[in-house]
C-alpha cells in the first residue's frame, strides 16, 4: 500500500535531542516489515510544535496529501503524537476515515471494535491530562527557578544578552555594552533634554542607531518599553502577569486558543531577580516623571471631534492612509481637513513627505455623502449595471461552452496520444529517450489546457456570482432607503461604514471601492461556513472587525432576515463591485470583475 508516517515532539529541547528521529526509524521499520511503499515525499513531521492544535505544517501537508487520495495509510507512533485532545484525534480520524485511508498506531492498534474505540478515548482523556499535568509542572518550576534568582523569559532585553544554562551556571542576563549605550542615550534624551516619545523617534530613525533586528523604523512600544522597564535598574520581575479572557475580543484565527488578554498582579506577587544594571536608580525616577508628563500633554487626548470618513480614505500617491485634524480660524471657526499620513516622517520613516495637500473635509464629506446617497436612493442605475453584465456573460455563454468542449476534445486527444507512445515504446519501436522527451512536450501541452479550462470554469462561477448579487441587490437598498434623507451624523456614518470599503483620492478624482451585505451563500455552498470563536466567518474567509455597540444596532434592522432552514442573518456574507465617482452619469460607471477566477475578494 501506498504508506505515509507522521511525526511530532513538542519542544526544542526534545528536537535537540532527536527524539524525532527514534519515532521516524521505528515508523519506517514498520512500513518495511509490511511490505508498504514509503516515498519521501510521504514522511510528514512536526517539530516543536504543541499537540493541543491543529494548525501544524506536517499535519496539514498530511492531511492534503490523504484529501487528494495519495496515500492508503498513515502511521503513527501513538494517539498522543496526532493530538493532544480527543475531540481533535476524532476530527482527523474521521477525515481519513471519509478520504478511505487506514491509520494505524505503532503502540496499539485501534479498529472500530467498541473496545478499541473505548480504548481510543481513554488514552485521549489521558493525553489530555498529562498536558495538564506537564503545564503546572513547567509553571511551578518557572516559578521556583524565579525564587532560586534565575531570568524566566523567552528573549533577552534590549540592552542585554542571555547566557544560557551551562554545567552548574544558571541562565542569566549580561550587560550588552553596544546596546547598552544606545539604552542611556535614550535615557539622557528623555531626562536631560525633556524631549518626547516622538522626538525620540526621530531621531532614532534618522540616525545612526538600529533596533536589535536591523531595519529601521524603531518601533515606539518598543522604545517605550526601554523607558519604563525596571529591568535597566537591575531588577527583573517574574509573575508580573496572569493571563485572563479579554473584555473586548478580537477576530482571531480558530486555531487561536490563547486566552487574549494579560494583567498585572498584585505587587506583593512579584518576584525580583537581580540582574546587572544600565542606568542608577534617580535616571530611571525621573524618566518615570518625565513619562507622566509627557503623557498628560499628549496629542492623543483630544477626543473632541469625529469624522465621517474616518479610517476609509487613502492616499493615492503614497499609497498610507488619510486622518482628519481640525483647524481653528479666526472668528471661533473651526474647519476640518483630511491629510496623509505620509506628511510624518517621523512615524513612517520615509525621507521624502507625501506632496498631497490636505483635502476640505467638508466638502468631501458631501461629494461622498451625496454618491452614497445617489447611489442606495436609485438602486434601478446600480442593477441596470448589472443586468448589463450579466447580459454580456449570457451571450458569451455559449461560446464559453463551445470553447469548453474543444478544449476537453483536445485533452482526450492528448490522453490517446500518450497511450500510443506507450504501445510504441512496449513494441520496441520507440526508443526509452524518444519516449520521454515526446512525454514532456505532451505533458506541457496538457497542462496549458488545463490552465484554460480552469479559466473558463473560472468565468461561469463568476456569471453564478453576479446573479447572486442582482437577486439580493433590490431588498438592500430597499431596506437603506428609508434612512437616507433623515439621517443624523452617526446614522450617516454607520451607512458610510457599511457600504465602503475604501476611499483612494487622487488629484482630479475619487475611487469609491463599495460592499454591499447580500443575505445569500456563494454559489457553490449551500450552508453556512463553520463559525469562528467570535461569530460567523466571511464567505471571503476574511474575519471582519466588530462595529460599536450604537453602530451595530443602527445596522442591524437593515441586514435581510434569515429565510426557513437557511443560514443565520449575518453582515459579513459580501459580494464587493467598484464604483469609479468621476461626477458622471451612472451609465458611464463601470463594472471591475476580480483580476483571477480564483481570487476570493475585490
Amino acid at each position: 500500500m501506498h504508506a505515509a508516517i507522521y511525526a511530532r515532539v513538542s519542544t526544542e529541547r526534545q528536537e535537540r535531542q532527536q527524539t524525532i528521529d527514534s519515532q521516524l526509524t521505528a515508523l519506517r521499520a514498520w512500513a518495511d516489515a509490511g511490505g508498504h511503499e514509503l516515498k519521501d515525499s510521504h514522511v510528514f513531521r512536526d517539530e516543536g510544535y504543541s499537540g493541543a492544535r491543529l494548525d501544524r505544517p506536517g499535519l496539514d501537508a498530511l492531511r492534503d496529501a490523504v484529501r487528494d487520495g495519495e496515500v492508503e495509510i498513515v502511521a503513527i507512533l501513538a494517539p498522543d503524537r496526532l493530538s493532544r485532545r480527543y475531540a481533535y484525534q476524532v476530527l482527523v480520524l474521521e477525515e481519513f476515515r471519509r478520504a478511505g485511508c487506514a491509520v494505524a498506531f505503532l503502540n496499539h492498534a485501534i479498529s472500530d471494535d467498541p473496545s478499541d474505540q473505548l480504548l481510543l478515548q481513554i488514552q485521549g482523556a489521558v493525553a489530555e491530562y498529562e498536558r495538564a499535568l506537564l503545564g503546572e509542572r513547567f509553571r511551578r518550576g518557572k516559578l521556583q527557578k524565579a525564587r532560586a534568582g534565575q531570568f524566566i523569559g523567552v528573549h533577552a532585553p534590549y540592552g542585554y544578552r542571555y547566557l544560557p544554562r551551562h554545567e552548574k551556571a544558571a541562565g542569566r542576563l549580561v550587560v550588552d555594552e553596544a546596546e547598552a549605550e544606545t539604552v542611556r542615550q535614550l535615557y539622557a534624551w528623555l531626562t536631560e533634554e525633556r524631549m518626547t516619545l516622538r522626538q525620540i523617534l526621530k531621531r532614532l530613525n534618522f540616525g545612526p542607531w538600529f533596533p536589535r533586528c536591523g531595519r529601521r523604523p524603531w518601533s515606539p512600544s518598543t522604545v517605550h518599553h526601554i523607558l519604563s522597564d525596571p529591568v535597566y535598574i537591575g531588577t527583573a520581575y517574574s509573575n508580573r502577569y496572569e493571563y485572563v479572557p479579554a473584555k473586548k475580543p478580537r477576530s482571531r484565527k480558530p486555531s487561536y486558543h490563547g486566552v487574549g488578554c494579560r494583567r498585572l498582579r498584585p505587587k506583593e506577587d512579584w518576584i525580583a531577580i537581580g540582574v546587572p544594571a544600565i542606568v542608577d536608580q534617580e535616571t530611571w525616577d525621573r524618566a518615570q516623571a518625565q513619562l507622566a508628563r509627557n503623557a498628560a500633554l499628549s496629542f492623543r487626548n483630544n477626543t473632541k471631534y469625529n469624522y465621517l470618513l474616518r479610517c476609509l480614505l487613502t492616499c493615492s500617491a503614497c499609497g498610507l492612509a488619510m486622518y482628519g485634524i481640525t483647524r481653528h480660524l479666526a472668528g471661533n471657526i473651526e474647519r476640518h481637513y483630511y491629510r496623509c499620513a505620509g506628511k510624518d516622517c517621523v512615524m513612517t520613516a520615509r525621507v521624502q513627505r507625501c506632496p498631497r495637500a490636505g483635502v476640505n473635509g467638508a466638502d468631501l464629506d458631501d461629494a461622498v455623502w451625496d454618491h452614497v446617497r445617489t447611489l442606495l436612493g436609485n438602486p434601478e442605475r446600480l442593477i441596470a449595471q448589472f443586468q448589463q453584465f450579466a447580459g454580456d456573460a449570457d451571450r458569451n455563454a455559449a461560446h464559453e461552452a463551445k470553447a469548453e468542449a474543444r478544449i476537453l476534445a483536445r485533452q482526450n486527444a492528448l490522453q490517446r496520444a500518450d497511450q500510443r507512445l506507450l504501445d510504441a515504446y512496449q513494441a520496441e519501436v520507440i526508443s526509452l529517450a524518444e519516449l520521454t522527451e515526446r512525454r514532456q512536450q505532451l505533458a506541457e501541452q496538457r497542462r496549458a489546457l488545463d490552465h484554460q479550462l480552469e479559466q473558463q470554469r473560472g468565468l461561469r462561477r463568476q456569471r453564478a456570482k453576479a446573479q447572486e448579487v442582482l437577486t439580493d441587490l433590490t431588498t438592500f437598498c430597499e431596506r437603506i432607503h428609508g434612512r437616507l434623507e433623515t439621517a443624523s451624523f452617526a446614522d450617516k456614518q454607520a451607512i458610510v461604514q457599511l457600504v465602503i470599503e475604501r476611499i483612494i483620492v487622487h488629484d482630479e478624482h475619487l475611487e469609491i471601492r463599495h460592499v454591499i451585505p447580500l443575505h445569500n451563500p456563494p454559489p457553490g455552498r449551500d450552508s453556512a461556513p463553520a463559525a469562528g470563536p467570535n461569530g460567523g466567518l466571511r464567505s471571503d474567509r476574511v474575519y471582519p472587525t466588530d462595529l460599536p455597540d450604537e453602530q451595530r444596532a443602527l445596522i442591524e434592522p437593515m441586514i435581510p432576515p434569515a429565510k426557513p432552514g437557511g443560514r443565520p442573518r449575518s453582515t459579513d456574507m459580501r459580494a464587493v463591485f467598484h464604483a469609479i465617482l468621476y461626477c458622471q452619469p451612472a451609465s458611464e460607471w463601470r463594472w471591475t470583475p476580480p483580476a483571477t477566477p480564483s481570487s476570493p475578494r475585490r
